[in-house]
């Protein structure tokens, strides 16, 4: 019974340490935007991620391009004038 329950710990912390983290999603969301995933991660993204994780970071990766661009078309603006 000890054996039973210690591999239920064991297995609990192989599961944890398999959760991905919000750096590892933020990652993965800007290696999928530029294309550039690989298999490996995909899976482990589809398998042990928090689907709330990867929109958060979708969204926030969204805004820093978006407002990157922003800033490349101002800096070009005032270097035009």
């Amino acid at each position: 019974m000890a054996k039973q329950d210690a591999s239920k710990q064991d297995s609990g912390r192989v599961e944890a340490a398999a959760q991905v983290g919000w750096a590892a999603s933020m990652a993965s969301s800007v290696a999928a935007a530029f294309g550039v995933q690989s298999h490996k991660n995909r899976m482990r993204d589809f398998e042990h991620g928090d689907v709330k994780k990867f929109v958060i970071s979708g969204i926030t990766l969204t805004f820093v391009i978006l407002f990157s661009l922003i800033g490349v078309v101002q800096i070009v603006l005032l270097g035009a004038q």
